[in-house]
């Protein structure tokens, strides 16, 4: 690797500057590939600078964004660039257009002199954002309140690189991503132990939303077996179709594709995730022993996952319970605990909450997520009755992810 010089990497920066505040982006193409049919249904625009630059690619675009702190602008001009691009080549309505989008971005305003441009585009054609999984875990409250932002005006949300950071593999059933797109990693890894584990979570997610699987990196004949044999529907690479402009003129029809993934219930408290269900009684003791007995089984818990507590008091949060929270965070299990009177952080390397949040007041949580386990315990305070909780145990998987989108709307960034 070459080593650029600070002055040569501040200069670039000013370059790069300039060339974002002059609009200078531009857009080239990649096919997305249905494998059964060997038809195209949709492209992905990969940013790139103006002809002659020193910025070729988008990873050299990011790193000076973020070295800037102008990701959020730059996110907003790469996706207007695509806009207009699509909109000159007539891309048809049939065919899907994949727009990247930084965590970052999710939840900004977009600048008033770029949104014509997006606003336009984003009525004319099925746009699905793909969300990178850069810092997907670093944040989950903004992540989640981004998401909420963006979906209402997309055809669906696609998770980026799935495989290649375990953060992502954390957070996947809490995204409810229409598109799992298979890092190139997986795709060109083979049949290892670690392929297997990332096609076993992919495979749950989609089985339990209807997610569409698409495998990136397909840059050979064995790759696009490798692809089909996996159960991805879709597929991109060099071997399917190099980047390049989008073409123009007549093309065949692509598949109907639905994209749309079962939507995650939107619960204003996680005690709302046993709704239909019947609800016991029992007293604070009962209560703290259920819960330390759901934490003690989960003392192996490895990332990916999630362990999430949510205390009525915080006198109830013992050197155990801290001890426990930091091994996780310490293993890559994505990890928070809330409750009013908590400390922030509650434990090393643990998420707690921003504020106190009153509504969840008297309520008792424990909860873990992981592949091909979900666990969690809900109780609150009974009404009229201080010394007795409602509460209730399940394994289903819907409501534990429902449950912990709830939880991880309160929770604070990570460090």
């Amino acid at each position: 690797m070459t080593n650029v010089s600070p002055s040569t990497d501040d200069d670039r920066d000013d370059e790069f500057a300039r060339i974002l505040r002059a609009r200078r982006l531009e857009s080239v193409f990649q096919p997305i590939v249905h494998l059964a049919s060997h038809t195209t249904v949709g492209y992905e625009a990969l940013v790139r600078g103006p002809a002659g630059s020193p910025f070729t690619d988008a990873t050299t675009l990011l790193r000076h964004a973020y070295r800037s702190d102008l990701v959020v602008e730059f996110d907003w001009a790469a996706r207007a660039a695509a806009c207009r691009a699509a909109m000159a080549a007539n891309l048809p309505y049939d065919q899907l257009l994949f727009l990247n989008i930084e965590p970052l971005a999710l939840g900004s305003d977009c600048p008033p002199d770029l949104w014509p441009d997006i606003e336009e585009a984003f009525a004319r054609f099925q746009v699905v954002l793909e969300v990178t999984e850069r810092s997907l875990e670093r944040d989950p409250r903004s992540l989640l309140a981004g998401i909420d932002h963006q979906r209402p005006d997309v055809t669906g949300l696609a998770i980026d690189d799935l495989g290649a950071n375990p953060s992502a593999l954390s957070m996947l059933p809490i995204l409810a991503a229409d598109v799992i797109k298979l890092d190139q990693y997986v795709t060109q890894g083979g049949p290892t132990p670690m392929v297997m584990q990332i096609m076993d979570i992919a495979y749950e997610e989609a089985e339990r939303t209807g997610a569409t699987i698409l495998a990136e990196g397909v840059e050979t004949a064995a790759d696009a077996e490798f692809a089909r044999s996996a159960g991805a529907t879709l597929a991109q690479g060099r071997y399917l179709g190099r980047p390049g402009p989008l073409p123009t003129g007549r093309r065949a029809p692509a598949p109907t594709l639905n994209v749309r993934s079962e939507p995650i219930a939107d619960l204003a408290t996680p005690f709302d995730a046993l709704a239909g269900r019947s609800i016991s009684r029992a007293n604070l003791a009962y209560i703290t022993a259920l819960s330390r007995h759901l934490a003690e089984r989960a003392a192996e818990l490895t990332a990916p996952a999630l362990s999430l507590l949510l205390l009525p008091d915080p006198r109830l949060l013992t050197a155990v319970d801290q001890a426990r929270l930091a091994r996780f965070a310490g293993r890559g299990v994505i990890t928070g605990a809330l409750g009013p009177g908590l400390p922030d952080p509650p434990a090393a390397g643990v998420r707690g909450a921003r504020d106190h949040d009153r509504t969840l007041d008297g309520h008792f949580a424990t909860l873990t997520l992981s592949p091909g386990t979900a666990s969690a315990m809900f109780a609150r305070a009974a009404p009229g009755h201080p010394d007795e909780f409602e509460f209730g145990v399940t394994h289903d998987r819907r409501r534990v992810v429902a449950a912990a989108r709830s939880l991880l709307r309160r929770l604070g960034a990570g460090a």
